[in-house]
């Protein structure tokens, strides 16, 4: 559940479909002519067919949308645009060094100059984010006739408070975003992210919805801490040995921060647990009686080995790929070797052994060896050996999980069956048609390809903030 649990059984090989609206946007660079710069700004539409669309500004010669004729190259990300009416003609390729940058050439009437593109706003369908910004951002949509304005959606509406703080414990220090409502009294929510090392925001697949779910919780009265998890942003860096309890205690010291703040509430504290966070949520939960609820999403609440046997099964369904009972065994063994044995290199051994067998996979020597590294890193095999049991027993404070119809990556029936059974106060709602990333979709197989869906529903948005402002109706100003 690193970002969501990296397969890495590593038996299967799920790829994630290239992005539909990858080029969308407006793109900016500078043209060096002789002693001149030039601004040249395409803007970009990429459809769900494929096909491109884009005019030219040169806004230093006082042009705009000036007509294109676009369409993607074969290889990596690629595209030409040419530009009829001035004999002009721009190809370039996403140099992901550079971050979301486009690398390429410009040429008009036999001269070839270098030019690198910016994306200074992205287009996801018709709402257009700026790329990378500083600050929470409003949303603002496309017209009909071209146009943009701000959206109507209320929860980016209105002025937003927030400030960036620091925090820490022992010799970490981890940086944030504290989302502060005006008022006094707040409810007040943590959000903790995923595996994997994902800045505040949880940006992944030009989506940031950790973002998006602290501005909604924000317009509603909800005071919302998102921090850089450990290795990302202005947090201190990654050792290599952390494991589960090493982040919960980064989501613990959020939580001591939290009680410091003026204007929160420090007894209506609670955390919003995404994935691996959902979990960190139940361990501290149960060892902080001060910790007021927990808002579980796709948190998983079955033993480490049962939700990658679980989830390596999900996938196959999710694909269409027939599995034989020889083959749930065979992934059965694989992670049942990792609670089993206990010194290391034996494990080492005895995974080769069966990962070289695989029926589903075949490996490369380099790709054994990486595999084997990955499942035997300290942080995967605290995974498959945790047993949540014992923490969700203990746990005193309301529990609301939610996991989508179409979550191939932490099964919703095994979830709830887990919480149902040892969770004294939990309320459990399936979201139809929501993947892992609580994106919508039409198909399972299309839930799958979280790169074209979107960002999270406001489905998921909405039942979280009803959840706190259910607890906490009254926000004293």
């Amino acid at each position: 559940m690193k970002k969501f649990i990296s397969l890495v059984l590593m038996l299967l090989c799920v790829g994630v479909g290239a992005k539909a609206d990858w080029f969308s946007g407006k793109w900016e660079g500078k043209l060096q002519v002789g002693a001149t710069q030039l601004t040249v700004v395409f803007d970009i539409h990429e459809f769900q067919d494929g096909t491109l669309s884009a005019t030219l500004d040169s806004p230093d010669q006082g042009a705009t949308g000036i007509p294109c004729e676009a369409k993607r190259l074969p290889g990596y990300y690629r595209l030409e645009i040419k530009v009829p009416s001035i004999n002009a003609c721009y190809t370039g390729a996403i140099d992901e060094t550079k971050g979301h940058t486009l690398v390429g050439t410009f040429s008009q009437n036999g001269y070839e100059l270098p030019l690198e593109l910016g994306c200074t706003m992205h287009y996801d369908g018709n709402v257009v984010i700026y790329a990378k910004p500083e600050k929470p951002q409003k949303l603002y949509m496309r017209t009909e006739d071209g146009k943009i304005r701000e959206t109507l959606e209320d929860e980016w509406r209105g002025n937003y408070h927030f400030q960036e703080v620091k925090f820490g414990h022992d010799d970490v220090t981890l940086a944030g975003t504290l989302y502060m409502p005006s008022g006094r009294g707040l409810p007040a929510v943590i959000i903790v992210s995923g595996s994997g090392t994902q800045d505040r925001d949880g940006s992944m697949f030009n989506i940031k919805p950790y973002a998006s779910i602290a501005a909604y919780l924000q317009n509603r009265g909800v005071a919302v801490l998102c921090y850089d998890d450990r290795g990302a942003g202005e947090s201190s860096p990654l050792k290599g040995d952390e494991t589960t309890f090493d982040f919960a205690k980064d989501a613990q010291a959020a939580f001591d921060y939290l009680t410091t703040v003026k204007g929160i509430d420090h007894t209506r504290i609670g955390y919003v647990g995404h994935s691996e966070g959902g979990q960190i949520a139940f361990i501290n939960a149960a060892n902080d009686p001060r910790v007021a609820f927990v808002i579980s999403l796709a948190g998983p609440a079955a033993s480490g080995r049962d939700v990658m046997v679980q989830q390596n099964l999900s996938i196959l369904d999710f694909m269409g790929v027939p599995y034989t009972q020889t083959q749930v065994n065979e992934i059965s063994a694989i992670f049942d070797d990792i609670v089993n044995i206990s010194d290391t290199t034996a494990l080492r051994e005895s995974l080769r052994k069966r990962l070289a067998a695989s029926t589903l996979q075949r490996y490369t020597n380099e790709q054994l060896e990486q595999s084997v590294a990955v499942m035997t890193s300290p942080w995967y095999l605290t995974s498959i050996r945790f047993d949540p049991k014992p923490y969700l027993q203990r746990i005193t404070c309301p529990v609301y999980a939610f996991n989508g119809e179409w979550d191939c990556q932490v099964d919703a029936k095994q979830t709830f069956d887990a919480l149902e059974a040892n969770v004294k106060n939990v309320k459990c709602k399936l979201m139809p048609k929501h993947n892992h990333l609580f994106q919508q979709s039409e198909t399972k197989l299309e839930s799958m390809n979280y790169s074209t869906l979107g960002d999270i529903s406001m489905d998921i948005r909405e039942a979280i903030a009803t959840i706190v402002k259910g607890i906490y109706p009254e926000v004293k100003q």
